[in-house]
């Protein structure tokens, strides 16, 4: 409807088809067409045709032309409210861990879609470490993190615990995440642990690649208990590598209504 409208403001205001369709960037066919289409719905015609390809509006054009510049103007006013109420939403922005996106991200995501309305959500995947720099210097509104850091920028609440095991062939070769990262900490401390440090050893900065590996076969790694494929043997490493998850919350610098929705979020993390 609107095109339509639009075309009849268009020669009504200029006064011929032709200069009409060059303003709206269309052929002076469809203008036409255009205009026949409201006649027929309105059952009356809309302009006289005079000499020179001049057009004069009919009592029925003049009518529908200043219903059609209302019926505008309440557009343009919904569409620019709808902009300043998209303007007022709030930022949140939440980085998870490589870990903690695959077990947890699904539980926040349900309490981030409610509050879309008042909220423009984006999610980051980034180390801990990196994390913990990013919500000390209040670029992520909440951080969720596989790693017991903190500094005093942040408060630091435990979410729920998380079993690390084995997985896949121990006598392989060894995939590790990235310094920085959660599992590496640990990868490190079972190293350490055992007095072992694998000849054979692969650095792999992503848990979805590691567990595509260890899917197919190849390989070990230390990973959560939660995020182990089908079908790939696990070994128990027992309550030291029991670890927790962590959700990291910058301690100003967040609106009432961040800090609310955070707190939503870590609740139902923490369930």
């Amino acid at each position: 409807m609107f095109p339509l409208l639009d075309t009849l403001v268009a020669v009504y205001e200029i006064g011929q088809f032709t200069l009409a369709a060059d303003e709206l960037k269309v052929s002076q066919s469809t203008v036409s067409s255009r205009i026949a289409q409201l006649e027929r719905m309105v059952g009356a015609p809309l302009f006289v045709r005079n000499a020179k390809s001049d057009v004069t509006p009919t009592e029925a054009g003049r009518l529908l032309y200043r219903a059609a510049t209302g019926i505008d103007g309440t557009w343009r006013d919904a569409c620019e409210q709808i902009a300043r109420m998209r303007e007022s939403r709030e930022p949140l922005s939440v980085a998870f861990s490589h870990t903690t996106a695959a077990v947890l991200l699904p539980v926040a995501l349900p309490v981030m879609a409610k509050a879309l309305s008042g909220f423009d959500c984006s999610i980051r995947v980034l180390n801990s470490d990196a994390i913990l720099e990013q919500a000390g210097m209040k670029a992520v509104q909440l951080g969720v993190v596989e790693k017991p850091i903190v500094n005093d920028s942040v408060d630091r609440v435990t979410l729920r615990e998380d079993r690390l095991v084995l997985a896949g062939d121990p006598h392989g070769v060894w995939m590790v995440r990235e310094h920085g990262s959660g599992v590496r900490y640990y990868t490190d401390l079972y190293f350490k642990t055992v007095g072992f440090m694998p000849s054979r050893m692969i650095e792999v900065a992503n848990n979805a690649a590691i567990g595509a590996a260890l899917a197919a076969g190849f390989g070990c790694s230390l990973v959560s208990a939660a995020a182990v494929p089908a079908g790939v043997p696990t070994r128990e490493l027992g309550d030291e590598f029991v670890r927790r998850f962590y959700a990291l919350v910058p301690r100003s610098g967040l609106t009432p209504g961040q800090r609310e929705l955070a707190g939503r979020v870590i609740a139902a993390l923490r369930g």
